[in-house]
């Protein structure tokens, strides 16, 4: 196999980025600056743990799920399937099966859904409570193929109004925790084509950590 292009596929953060209602907000400060003739540039960084491109542990809604540092990395490495999604709102169990990578989807461990959440640039707009969240019985068909890692282009997989939408608090979220399935979230695939990639993705190591800030890049591969 050998590697080719290179693509970052997380946001940058900046006190610009929105952020999950309630979360903590983030502050991007310069405490020293080179160009105030201090002798360096330090800056002070203040954000939530799930901030941006970031992954969650399972403790992020299980009690006795795994914190961030227990979490196998060698998920988070690997063959990845990129997926276009066409609906505006949400990822449907009826799309995927007539989605052109459905083949490809029954034989991926990882993958990584682009919609209209990349056209839209989220990460350089206003909170927007009707991103394209991933349908839990979706969800559910994922889990029956096996996968082992799903990725979404906005801060959360689940629907910001899941609980009136789907009657039940966070069921994304629990059906792919409760399977073991790794979660990665706030990626920006604008420009990414449909298809396999290599997929490292290296959460901070936060001990006890329900979660953490990523940088996910994805390279071209041949076979």
């Amino acid at each position: 196999m050998t590697s080719g292009t290179i693509y970052d596929i997380s946001v940058p953060i900046s006190n610009q980025l929105p952020c999950w209602p309630g979360d903590p907000g983030i502050q991007v400060q310069r405490t020293l600056d080179l160009q105030n003739g201090d002798p360096a540039t330090v800056s002070f960084l203040q954000m939530g743990s799930h901030t941006g491109t970031h992954v969650d542990a399972f403790s992020h809604f299980k009690k006795e799920g795994q914190s961030l540092d227990e979490m196998s990395l060698s998920i988070y490495v690997g063959r990845a399937l990129v997926v276009e999604i066409e609906d505006p709102e949400k990822i449907t169990l009826g799309e995927l099966q007539r989605n052109p990578s459905f083949l490809d989807l029954r034989k991926a461990e990882r993958v990584l859904f682009k919609t209209v959440n990349s056209r839209n640039n989220w990460h350089t707009q206003p909170f927007n409570e009707h991103f394209c969240h991933l349908n839990p019985h979706a969800a559910d068909f994922l889990i029956e193929l096996g996968m082992k890692l799903v990725g979404i282009d906005y801060l959360s997989v689940e629907g910001f109004h899941a609980k009136t939408l789907y009657e039940e608090e966070a069921p994304t979220h629990h059906r792919l925790m409760n399977a073991g399935v790794y979660i990665v979230e706030g990626l920006n695939l604008k420009g990414i084509q449909p298809g396999w990639y290599e997929m490292i993705c290296l959460p901070m190591k936060i001990a006890d950590g329900d979660g953490a800030p990523a940088r996910v890049i994805l390279r071209e591969t041949t076979e």
